[in-house]
């Protein structure tokens, strides 16, 4: 367990519990110890642990505290994540629940060293969440450059599936649109401030971030467009091909059609008096290498192949 008291020469990291009216501090604890320190502070353990089943972004307002649960998204591999953290929010003390607790800490410590002498708790807990974010044109960038590898093995013909990598870009895509939509409706909830935990300074700082979130997720919104383009053509692709070789199949069939009813003309069990020419078979061949050569030519002609 690790706390970090907001004092006017800065942040210090101590593993002794502060005194809450000493100065405002921030704890960060593991998930295992949640229990332990939650009945120590007086915490609602049920309310936490109902905290901990969320999707990806949750902000629950209660009298007098709020609390945050969020998932801290890997943006370089967006299937999965760093892990969750619940925040217990109050105006002199947040604590944080999280699985990874010293990934936690590191973020916390990045964001007092940013901060200095200007520490405070309500700048902390903004700047944490500005970091779950901050990564993700790492997952942009390698999302257009698969789309624009997509689009370009389509139109020079090297690839002739797709499938697989449509459907991992848009499940990738439609994870981090729902990251991002529940983010955002985080964000909302914080800038009404209800229990006036956070000031105007850093309200503003909240409101500057959900419209760098809200044009992230307007990204997201595009390179969705874009995978349905890229699923369209490939599709129309497919059915062109598909076209292609029936015609290829209707034109053979067609020109052998002739030859099928010569077949079954010299077939019928009649007394024909080609029978009994002597240059009757030799009559059938030609009449057959005519017929063919003749539906030939007619299809060229058209240009039906």
């Amino acid at each position: 367990m690790v706390y970090f008291c907001m004092e006017s020469g800065g942040c210090i990291e101590t593993k002794q519990q502060p005194q809450k009216e000493q100065c405002a501090y921030l704890t960060v604890c593991s998930y295992e110890e949640m229990e332990e320190y939650a009945a120590q502070m007086e915490i609602s353990y049920g309310l936490l642990e109902q905290a901990r089943r969320f999707g990806f972004a949750k902000y629950d307002s209660f009298e007098n505290f709020d609390c945050i649960s969020l998932e801290m998204q890997d943006f370089q591999n967006v299937l999965i994540s760093h892990g969750s953290v619940i925040i217990y929010l109050e105006k002199e003390r947040a604590c944080f629940f999280t699985s990874q607790e010293e990934q936690v800490c590191q973020i916390l410590r990045a964001c007092a060293e940013s901060l200095g002498e200007k520490v405070s708790l309500q700048r902390m807990v903004y700047l944490f969440l500005e970091a779950q974010t901050k990564e993700d044109e790492i997952a942009f960038d390698q999302i257009e450059k698969e789309i624009l590898g997509l689009e370009q093995a389509l139109i020079t013909s090297q690839k002739k599936n797709f499938v697989a990598e449509i459907i991992g870009l848009r499940k990738r895509l439609m994870l981090m649109k729902r990251y991002y939509e529940q983010y955002l409706n985080l964000l909302d909830i914080i800038i009404e401030n209800e229990n006036n935990i956070f000031d105007g300074k850093t309200l503003r700082s909240f409101k500057m971030l959900s419209s760098r979130t809200e044009r992230s997720y307007q990204n997201i919104l595009n390179l969705r467009e874009s995978v349905t383009q890229i699923r369209e053509s490939y599709e129309a692709e497919v059915d062109i091909s598909l076209n292609t070789t029936m015609k290829v199949f209707t034109v053979v069939t067609t020109i052998f059609l002739p030859l099928t009813l010569i077949v079954g003309w010299y077939g019928m069990n009649f007394a024909i008096p080609e029978y009994h020419w002597k240059h009757g078979y030799a009559m059938v061949i030609l009449l057959s290498i005519l017929c063919v050569l003749a539906c030939i030519a007619f299809f060229k002609k058209r240009k039906w192949f």
